[in-house]
């Protein structure tokens, strides 16, 4: 359940956080939110991270599809703790939400610009993406129970009952 109300919540986010900037933000025109710190800058990203692969659609749909499809081949071999369901449920939200840019727009829209860092704008999804796959790292790094196999976990409960413990 954790998984999909963090995946649904990242996604609703990022679409009403994309219409809002469609309604009150024009392409290319600047908003101060926090001077030097923060702008709200509405954009077109035609390719992924950074601008990569730009103008590749089919590339920059089948690659992130390809990795999402990837990366649940290899969790669900893994007993899925709140915290690991959390974190992939914000990688998927926000996976979702720009694909559907991708699939219905061409794009993605970004909106989030921050001056001290010239090179990247961006939007909620990519937030998303970025804090589920830093908790999934921290989670792998200092989580171990977070990556206890399906079968030993199966084992280890049947051994516990069978002791009574």
């Amino acid at each position: 359940m954790a998984f999909w109300i963090m995946m649904l919540g990242a996604f609703v986010v990022d679409r009403v956080a994309k219409l809002l900037s469609l309604i009150y933000l024009s392409f290319g025109a600047s908003v101060p939110v926090w001077a030097g710190v923060l702008e709200l800058r509405l954009t077109r990203n035609t390719g992924m991270a950074l601008g990569l692969l730009s103008g590749q659609t089919l590339i920059i749909i089948a690659l992130p599809v390809l990795t999402v499809l990837g990366g649940w081949l290899v969790l669900r071999r893994y007993r899925g703790t709140r915290y690991t369901l959390l974190a992939m449920g914000l990688v998927v939200g926000g996976f979702l939400g720009n694909v559907l840019d991708r699939v219905i727009l061409g794009f993605v829209l970004d909106m989030i610009y921050f001056p001290w860092m010239p090179w990247y704008v961006c939007n909620l999804a990519d937030i998303a993406i970025c804090v589920g796959v830093v908790m999934l790292a921290i989670s792998l790094l200092w989580r171990p129970q977070d990556w206890q196999r399906k079968m030993e976990a199966t084992t280890h409960e049947a051994n516990g009952a069978d002791r009574g413990v």
